[in-house]
């Protein structure tokens, strides 16, 4: 087998039915299919288990359990089910089914969202752009909105260094057939794409340390340190199901999104952008801090704080618990994007939180990009 393709699921059975379908029907067949659930409490396990007739084997690895059969009964595509004990996260599940399928020795290994729906002809593109552009250790597939099919969700990402942001230039652009056949960028999302088992020879899995959010933009990033091109692939198309994070009910997101898009600038920013970098962020912390007092709703402040500290002091994986909480009910939803929208009163506390943090911000991330280094070396 070429490939070793793997659905990443958790808490969406019937998108992850919709997803095997999709990755049934491609016209490329030289791969083997695996799903890794996430601890799932909707039945998803159950269901796949079910609907594929699935039989258990001893993996020999505690706090999983295995199963494995075809994709179909007339299929020659194996599939194997994998099911944590708990839910590691997007990286954790992901590198579950990719470290198993790394042992079989395929050429490729690709992700897949459970809630991204391929087209027909994507994975043959995406292997057939490998094939051809050998300088590419990653491709993935031009991303659509599930909703809006015509309307493109991702075509490559720009990280920009001013801003300290990523940037999709053609998030939003109706498809009318004239952007290129194919773009090389910064990164590319982990919803469908394929990487080569070389690269993963050079910069291991993803980075699990993540749990959520910002880990394939790092993985993009330690591909490209390592002298490989990312890519997007126009021939190779996919649907994406871009639900809201939920910000407005906990600060599930809210943490994972701080913590490791801090993490990532004090990772990869110019030595000379880094002051730049510590003040946006400090920044962007206290405007979060002041709409809190403002609307009296001090949880998001607080996971925001709160992942702004652990992100500087090189805390990962999973939330510590108390960190994350429900959003409060009362109060009103204070919007303060920048600091042209803060009140003249609250400007010199800005200052005052700003600089009172900025050394210990930089002598912290000097450190953590100091065994970074020692790391990828």
């Amino acid at each position: 087998m070429q490939l070793g393709v793997v659905i990443c699921n958790y808490n969406k059975k019937d998108k992850l039915l919709e997803c095997i379908k999709a990755v049934s029907e491609q016209k490329f067949s030289d791969f083997d299919l695996y799903i890794c659930d996430n601890a799932s409490s909707d039945g998803s396990a159950g269901t796949v288990i079910r609907e594929y007739s699935l039989n258990e084997y001893d993996g020999n690895v505690p706090e999983k359990r295995f199963y494995r059969g075809r994709l179909g009964d007339e299929s020659e595509i194996g599939l194997e089910l994998i099911v944590n004990a708990e839910n590691l996260g997007g990286s954790g599940g992901f590198n579950t089914g990719l470290k198993a399928a790394y042992k079989k020795g395929y050429d490729f290994l690709m992700c897949v969202d459970n809630d991204a729906f391929l087209d027909e002809n994507c994975i043959q593109k995406l292997i057939d752009f490998l094939i051809e552009h050998e300088e590419a250790g990653i491709a993935a597939a031009k991303i659509y909105h599930y909703e809006r099919p015509d309307t493109v969700q991702n075509y490559g990402q720009i990280i920009n260094f001013e801003s300290f942001c990523t940037e999709v230039p053609d998030l939003g652009r109706t498809e009318d057939g004239t952007m290129p056949k194919f773009v090389y960028s910064d990164a590319v999302p982990a919803c469908a794409l394929i990487i080569r088992k070389e690269v993963v020879d050079q910069i291991g899995f993803m980075p699990e340390e993540n749990f959520l959010y910002w880990d394939d933009t790092e993985w993009c990033t330690r591909a490209r340190e390592a002298g490989w091109k990312v890519a997007s692939v126009g021939d190779a198309k996919a649907l994406h199901c871009m639900g809201a994070k939920k910000e407005d009910v906990n600060t599930f997101p809210t943490y994972y999104a701080w913590r490791n898009w801090i993490r990532y600038f004090i990772l990869h920013t110019p030595e000379e952008k880094l002051p730049n970098m510590a003040i946006t962020f400090l920044t962007s912390v206290y405007l979060v801090q002041y709409e809190g007092y403002k609307g009296e709703r001090f949880q998001k402040a607080a996971t925001v704080m709160a992942a702004y500290e652990d992100a500087v002091n090189n805390v990962m994986g999973k939330a510590k618990d108390g960190i994350i909480g429900e959003i409060e009910k009362d109060g009103q939803n204070i919007c303060c994007d920048s600091i042209k929208d803060l009140p003249e009163e609250f400007e010199k506390g800005r200052e005052m939180f700003v600089f009172a943090h900025l050394p210990g911000f930089l002598r912290k991330a000097r450190a953590i990009r100091n065994e970074y280094q020692k790391m990828t070396l």
